[in-house]
């Protein structure tokens, strides 16, 4: 048991090198980075808890907090639906299926889906509209493997695939998260400790006939020549968090749990982040949360540049035994623009 607690000490220890290593070579370049989709959080569970439970939350609801939780799923197999109506129209769908696999661990494949509507088409000689228009069409997929190394130690990993069309361009790139879980710290039950390093990845670049324009030379005799624009790459939002949870249990009818979260970005300000869960008969659950940025995040006014704080949801589990559906809701705050709300679903055989 000790080898196998130091092994896996190491290997977190080994994460929060890579990701400082990761956060270094960003150097304060907040607002540069690209794929903004990996920031979009799935799941009410996790958004009604601030994606602050990265510590002990569990199955299909883990994969974007923290890819080692897959392993602590209750079913052998699990399916989840989830839809989030964003600020400006913008819809958020994301569905995962996921199974145990005896003697290997727990595989699962998820899909993560953004909409934007019809967006009028506007170009340098036509600034008001041309009269056509365009929607973008951003979609991750990803695959994640997760394994229960010890009754109290967990780790797993996720690979995306990311995929960004606009308008005669697009862009694709490859990305891994990667994550521990540590159940009953420093002997205490109920105690648990989660490090996740997200998004680690190389460059993503645009490309396609959209960055070609026709140039006419003035006062030249030759015909208009094509210009081929090379689009800069930018680097994945990479960050590292490192997350705590305690769980405290009343009766066997009431379960608390406090977690908190710290996260730290590449492209973004530092989040600290704090989240409140109370669950009667593992039934109904309430949930709440908070962020709070790190550093110096005020925009030209002198306010908080941060936009979002306060989530709040709620959830009930109906278990019978050989079929589970779980239904969640979250309401995420937003300083500026309208709120999100998000449904999820989830069926656990």
């Amino acid at each position: 048991m000790r080898t196998t607690l130091s092994s896996i000490l190491a290997f977190a220890m080994a994460l929060v090198v890579l990701g400082s290593a990761a956060m270094a070579q960003g150097g304060g370049r907040s607002g540069t980075a690209g794929a903004d989709q990996l920031l979009v959080p799935v799941g009410a569970q996790g958004i009604a808890l601030g994606s602050a439970y990265s510590a002990g939350i569990s199955g299909l609801n883990a994969i974007y907090y923290n890819p080692a939780g897959l392993a602590a799923s209750k079913h052998t197999a699990e399916a989840m639906f989830s839809h989030t109506q964003s600020f400006g129209d913008i819809g958020v769908d994301y569905a995962a299926v996921g199974a145990q696999f005896s003697g290997f661990g727990y595989l699962a494949f998820s899909v993560k889906s953004l909409s934007f509507g019809d967006i009028e088409l506007t170009d340098e000689r036509n600034p008001d509209g041309t009269g056509a228009t365009w929607s973008p069409n951003f979609i991750a997929l990803g695959l994640t493997y997760s394994r229960a190394l010890t009754d109290r130690i967990r780790a797993g990993v996720s690979a995306y695939l990311i995929s960004e069309d606009q308008y005669r361009v697009s862009a694709s790139n490859t990305a891994f998260d990667i994550g521990v879980q540590y159940q009953g710290l420093a002997g205490l039950r109920g105690l648990s400790l989660g490090v996740t390093l997200r998004h680690l990845g190389g460059n993503m670049q645009y490309e396609g006939a959209g960055l070609t324009r026709r140039v006419d030379e003035l006062d030249s005799k030759r015909d208009p020549q094509l210009l081929r624009i090379e689009a800069a790459g930018f680097s994945m939002p990479t960050s590292l968090e490192l997350g705590m949870a305690y769980t405290k249990s009343f009766q066997d009818l009431h379960n608390l749990t406090v977690s908190g979260a710290f996260e730290n970005n590449n492209f973004l300000a530092d989040q600290y982040r704090v989240g409140l869960e109370y669950g009667f008969r593992n039934f109904f659950f309430l949930r709440g949360s908070y962020n709070l940025p790190g550093g110096d995040t005020e925009d030209f006014a002198g306010e908080s540049a941060y936009e979002y704080d306060a989530a709040f949801g709620a959830g009930v589990n109906f278990d019978a035994g050989d079929l589970a559906i779980i239904v969640d809701y979250a309401y995420r705050n937003m300083k500026t623009f309208d709120g999100n709300h998000v449904i999820t679903v989830g069926l656990g055989f």
